[in-house]
């Protein structure tokens, strides 16, 4: 008797439904690039050649895009095949959202909270509203794995909290102000109030508590930590450093002067991770050891882009980072350590170390009083 041998797959493509989580959705997504490629419009046949599928399985694709893109079906001439394109007056304005996609959006709602009485949060919001819209868009089908039903109200159980905000409801045309220099590269004038210095003296000051005059052009605003900080070049002192907007006032964008931003400014450059925003050539090597009590949390948490971290045979773990040498960032690196106590030591730079040995020395006298 014959063995019977399997039937052999075949080597092309495979039409119809495509298997696995997602995969209609990429699909769907193909089908609205290649629409957009194509302005005068495509077949269903060219189509389906595209996305390796069956007309059957296009037409039901273009339904599905349809409930978020207006397309529009033309004869060439009487009598021919009909051609499917985007409406002139959607390519390039609408953007698809998946259900998934909208969720995911509306889970970062609270990170603008800080701008919260801005002309530039109202626009924000009015966004967020029409996000929100999609994602309670009644289906008439099954929900593709993954997706939410309509009525699963995720925005309300899926959600990011960023750290408690800074309160500017009363400084929104400042922030507007800031904003506006920023997107249409204005020459952006204030007055600053600078930090204590190190050594715990008062910077100069200009004016009773107004401080500094400063022109600068602002290059990017950024929100960390529920604060906002601009990065800018200062025009007088010619360098670009980074001005916390709760000290800034008296913010006045140019109406005629302008700048151009640099090519090699890059906002990443910036980003101290959980240390804050700041920069600077000269950098500091902070290399210290953790026991093994707070070797997960050490390496679960990437708290700078730097970030290196090694594990011994008995379980401590050394972290290494570059930090640009800045009084803000210092200061919360030290912060950061001082919350392990007893479970890290710090070896270099030395200065960080004994400063740290001190603290922790006054800290125990407290307990022997």
């Amino acid at each position: 008797m014959a063995t019977l041998r399997p039937i052999p797959r075949p080597k092309g493509p495979r039409l119809g439904r495509p298997i696995g989580k997602f995969t209609q959705h990429r699909r769907l997504d193909l089908l609205r690039e290649q629409l957009e490629a194509h302005a005068a419009g495509l077949t269903l046949e060219d189509l389906a050649q595209m996305l390796r599928i069956t007309t059957r399985s296009v037409r039901r694709y273009l339904r599905e895009l349809a409930l978020v893109t207006e397309l529009e079906s033309i004869a060439v001439r009487p009598g021919s095949v009909h051609m499917w394109r985007i409406k002139p007056s959607e390519r390039g304005r609408a953007v698809p959202l998946r259900r998934t996609q909208a969720y995911a959006l509306l889970a970062a709602r609270r990170v603008f909270e800080v701008l919260k009485g801005s002309a530039l949060f109202d626009e924000i919001d009015v966004t967020l509203r029409q996000i929100e819209q999609v994602a309670r868009r009644p289906i008439a089908r099954a929900p593709v794995r993954g997706d939410g039903g309509g009525d699963a109200r995720l925005e309300d159980r899926f959600a990011y909290v960023p750290p408690v905000a800074r309160s500017y409801a009363n400084r929104s045309d400042d922030i507007d102000e800031a904003f506006r220099a920023v997107a249409e590269l204005c020459v952006l004038r204030f007055r600053y109030v600078e930090a204590r210095a190190a050594d715990g003296r008062e910077a100069p000051r200009e004016g009773k508590d107004r401080g500094v005059r400063v022109t600068c052009h602002p290059y990017a605003l950024v929100v960390h930590g529920g604060a906002i900080a601009c990065i800018a070049r200062d025009v007088d002192r010619a360098l670009s450093r980074v001005f916390a907007f709760d000290r800034m006032t008296d913010l006045e964008a140019s109406e005629k002067e302008r700048f151009e931003l640099p090519p090699d400014f890059a906002v990443a450059d910036w980003l101290q991770g959980d240390f804050g925003v700041a920069g600077g050539s000269r950098t500091v090597k902070l290399l210290v050891e953790f026991e093994p009590s707070a070797a997960d949390a050490v390496r679960a948490r990437r708290v700078h882009p730097s970030q290196r971290v090694a594990v011994a045979a008995d379980g401590r773990v050394r972290a290494s980072m570059s930090l640009p040498e800045s009084v803000e960032v210092l200061e919360s690196a030290r912060s950061w350590l001082l919350g392990f106590g007893a479970s890290v030591r710090v070896l270099e730079p030395r200065t960080l170390a004994e400063d740290l040995a001190r603290e922790l020395h006054r800290a125990a006298l407290r307990y022997q009083e």
